[in-house]
């Protein structure tokens, strides 16, 4: 009896222990990017499929890295992590396994008095670079972009992206 009283309490606190859930994860202050984005479908023949990927803070260091595809074959890729531990956050790109070049975050202006809230952006840039010089991500009604450009504004590139699907 003393035996079957056991296992029942074992098994009960082991069942207890695998419903309850981890608390909630603090996906930081960047948490709009994190995730996996890519290319709004459908994808023409052709084309580029963009795809960039974004892990949660961890240690207050987040990990990404992008694709570009084309009809199914690799075209470039870049490793890249954002350093949120810092003030301020940096933002370090290795295109294709370069030498790593670091972006500083800019300061944003605060909202116009009265004006709707903005959705989450951010903004790195790198005056010594040759291009891109600055990188800004964004949250979009649909998904996540980012623009990249020289200091000027000139040279723009966007990328526009919806949540990957599996």
């Amino acid at each position: 009896m003393q035996i079957k009283l056991l296992a029942t309490a074992s098994l009960a606190i082991a069942l207890g222990a695998c419903a309850s859930n981890p608390p909630p994860r603090d996906l930081g202050r960047l948490a709009f990017m994190v995730g996996c984005w890519t290319s709004p479908p459908p994808v023409q023949t052709g084309a580029n499929l963009n795809t960039e990927v974004w892990s949660p803070s961890e240690n207050g260091i987040m990990f990404g890295y992008a694709t570009t595809s084309r009809d199914g074959a690799l075209i470039t890729w870049e490793q890249s992590r954002i350093t949120l531990n810092t003030s301020p956050a940096t933002y370090t790109a290795s295109p294709e396994g370069q030498r790593p070049v670091v972006f500083i975050e800019a300061p944003q202006p605060p909202p116009a008095e009265g004006a709707p809230k903005p959705l989450p952006s951010v903004v790195f840039e790198n005056g010594d670079h040759d291009y891109p010089q600055r990188i800004r991500y964004h949250r979009t009604e649909t998904g996540l972009a980012a623009t990249i450009s020289k200091l000027d504004g000139s040279r723009v590139v966007e990328y526009n992206w919806v949540r990957c699907k599996y």
